[in-house]
């Protein structure tokens, strides 16, 4: 697994074709990555980056995990 640290990040929505959209950078990357999302994938998204102290993308598998919590 190839962990990386998602540096910023920033939601859209186009209201003219009503397209979901991602646009993250990743901490040693020197480009933008944009993702297209569904309803339900933007707004699982939104809620993780939203309740999350930080997030990571594992390069590998393409997915996205919240910075673990301590309680």
């Amino acid at each position: 697994m190839a962990w990386e640290v998602v540096k910023n990040y920033s939601f859209g929505f186009n209201t003219t074709n009503k397209k979901f959209w991602l646009y993250f950078t990743l901490e040693n990357a020197t480009s933008t990555t944009q993702l297209f999302l569904t309803p339900t994938q933007f707004s699982a998204l939104a809620t993780l980056f939203s309740a999350s102290t930080g997030v990571s993308y594992e390069t590998t598998q393409h997915y996205f995990a919240s910075t673990p919590k301590t309680f």
